[in-house]
């Protein structure tokens, strides 16, 4: 083997160490003193798997100068180890032996023949024949953008470009190129470069020098480039490994996120169909809300009008009241020897009725208002549902509506928010109040009925009528006999009408404060109407737009694998079936890989200075070195 390939043999043998596959010794030459073959000769073939490590020097440009493989047999049983290559040279790296040649049957002498123990033996083959490199490498040179050779550029200063170039060879077995990842690192000087860049690679310091590290994929060519400035052009070469794509890059499991899309996508589902509830359950409120305007609005008119009118029906029932009260006195102090007075007294009696058919009248017409607004009233708030959203449903709500990224969702949620309490808070109030407004209906009923009911001003104005009208018949001596038992129960009426008057002065009163109430609660509830209007509309674009994310999102996980399926086709290559690179009879092959060592740049050494030649001595310099002197 050619002696200047031997100090990138032991580079390349120390990068099998670094890649733990096998150890080249340094010693190629075979010891004079070789250690015994083994003892006991099988004749049974050996159990064994190979491992093939390909060794290439290249030179500073690239072109294959030497090749020779490393071949390792890990040894289960012994027996006869047969191994096929047609190499110019073998040499034993185990023990030194000389290896026994190998025919194949057919005349073919191109093998070896080793009887091996259990454990590991190693030979070298160097230039295998009939076989070529899986990928032609090319390395160019350029300084201030001028193309030179390796040793133009060696010791030139200036701004340097070294581009590699790493194609497939259509001459070798395709399936290495096509399944193996090759790797090339540069190793650069510190003292000598400086503002490295490298396109397509990975710039790393490596203690005072700088590496430069560039990979092509299985299945691809490589074309790179690294650039710096340089004082005096040096390259420590490079080295380039190629190993099986495979046993350096797992492919990543996408179940687990696969199965997390689902959960999203059925979490987003059921978030679709709690908005739509939720919008069916706005729409409702809406309306209702809608309903419980009009009824406000038309409650507040008729108790607005009832307002105005109480101040005559007060005047009214107060009058009623003087007048029975006068009756009630000038009966009880009126002398009844006369009968004159009869006539005026019936007149009386008559003018207190005519006071109580207006206050009749008056209070069936506040009534029959009261009832319409009181009934709308009751049917607005029966519209509004019963409270069936708690704090969670509404922090869910406003959790998602947060979590949309759009503000105008978040400020919709709590304008919803707000509404749904104020009608809550409505529809509360009112059942609050609800006995006080019977309260006043049953008294309104009552003022306002016909002559039949008992008690009432229309029955107490028949009463008075019938009593003018038995005076006016009656002879005198037994209308004065009439009067003096009358005096105590007009007396008795006067007192119970005065109770009368002075609770339909409270009730007008009441009225007063409920007719402001009512215009208050007006101007709420058509507030209300138009926040549940809006939270009804805000829900139902909730709803729209959780039912798009749903529709765009039910089919994820399926869309997320089809992706990455893609995405990770880029990167699925097929997987190498060991072979040898050698001879294709080789079995048990477990491994293959190569390491190719690129030729340094170096500047020339400085020519060593020549000795002086000796002048040639005189007669006289003969003469003394005669004597001695």
């Amino acid at each position: 083997m050619n002696a200047s390939v031997l100090p990138r043999a032991a580079l390349a043998a120390f990068l099998a160490v670094m890649l733990a596959l096998t150890c080249l010794s340094p010693a190629l030459a075979v010891d004079a003193e070789r250690p015994a073959a083994p003892a006991a000769a099988a004749a049974e073939p050996a159990a064994f798997e190979k491992t093939e490590v390909v060794y290439a020097n290249l030179s500073a440009e690239g072109a294959p100068e030497a090749v020779f493989v490393v071949n390792r047999f890990d040894v289960a049983s012994a027996g006869v180890v047969t191994d096929w290559g047609a190499y110019a040279e073998r040499a034993s790296l185990t023990d030194g032996r000389q290896l026994k040649p190998a025919a194949d049957g057919e005349g073919a002498s191109d093998g070896v023949e080793v009887v091996c123990d259990e454990g590991v033996f190693s030979y070298q083959g160097t230039d295998p024949a009939g076989v070529a490199l899986p990928w032609d490498i090319a390395v160019s040179y350029r300084l201030n953008g001028q193309r030179m050779t390796p040793d133009q550029i060696a010791g030139k200063s200036g701004d340097a470009e070294v581009r590699l170039t790493v194609t497939r060879d259509p001459d070798a077995d395709p399936a290495f190129a096509a399944s193996f990842m090759v790797q090339a690192t540069f190793t650069l000087p510190g003292a000598v470069w400086s503002d490295v860049r490298a396109e397509g690679g990975v710039v790393a310091l490596a203690g005072s020098d700088q590496t430069v590290a560039f990979t092509v994929l299985p299945g691809h060519d490589g074309d790179f480039t690294l650039t710096g400035h340089v004082e005096g052009f040096e390259l420590a070469g490079a080295q380039i490994a190629a190993l099986p794509y495979a046993s350096v890059i797992e492919m990543p499991d996408a179940s687990d996120l696969e199965g997390q899309m689902g959960q999203l996508a059925d979490a987003v589902a059921a978030l679709d169909d709690g908005t739509a509830s939720l919008a069916a359950g706005a729409e409702g409120l809406a309306a209702g809300s809608a309903g419980l305007r009009d009824g406000v609005r038309s409650l507040s008119d008729g108790l607005g009008a009832l307002d105005a009118s109480s101040g005559s029906l007060t005047v009214a029932s107060s009058q009623v009241a003087g007048a029975l009260d006068a009756l009630a006195a000038g009966l009880a102090g009126a002398d009844l020897s006369g009968v004159e007075d009869l006539g005026a007294l019936t007149g009386a009696l008559g003018q207190a009725a005519d006071g109580l058919d207006a206050l009749a009248a008056q209070s069936a017409a506040v009534r029959d208002g009261y009832g319409r607004a009181l009934g709308a009233l009751d049917g607005a708030m029966a519209a509004i549902p019963a409270p069936t959203l708690g704090e969670a449903q509404i922090g869910s709500l406003m959790a998602a509506a947060q979590a949309s990224g759009n503000p105008a969702d978040a400020a919709t949620a709590a304008e919803l928010a707000r509404a749904y309490e104020a009608a809550q808070t409505a529809r509360g109030t009112y059942q609050a109040v609800a006995p006080a407004l019977d309260g006043a209906r049953q008294l309104l009923a009552v003022l306002g009925a016909d002559a039949v009911t008992a008690g009432s001003p229309a029955f107490l104005a028949a009463s008075l009528r019938a009593m003018a009208g038995g005076l006016e018949q009656a002879d005198p001596a037994a209308a004065v006999a009439q009067l003096r038992e009358l005096a105590p129960g007009v007396a008795e009426l006067a007192g119970q009408y005065r109770a009368l008057d002075e609770g339909l002065a409270s009730y007008v009163g009441g009225v007063g404060r409920l007719a402001a109430g009512a215009a208050a609660l007006s101007g709420g509830a058509r507030e209300l109407a138009g926040g549940l209007g809006q939270f009804a509309s805000g829900a139902s674009d909730l709803a729209a737009g959780a039912g798009q994310l749903a529709g765009e999102t039910a089919d994820l996980p399926a869309r997320m694998r089809a992706s990455m399926d893609e995405l990770m086709a880029d990167y699925d290559f097929p997987e190498f079936e060991p072979a040898s690179f050698v001879d294709g009879r080789n079995q048990s092959v477990a491994a293959v890989q190569f390491v190719m060592a690129l030729a340094p740049v170096e500047p020339a050494p400085a020519p060593e200075p020549e000795p002086a030649e000796a002048s040639e001595p005189t007669v006289l310099d003969r003469l003394l070195a005669l004597f001695g002197l």
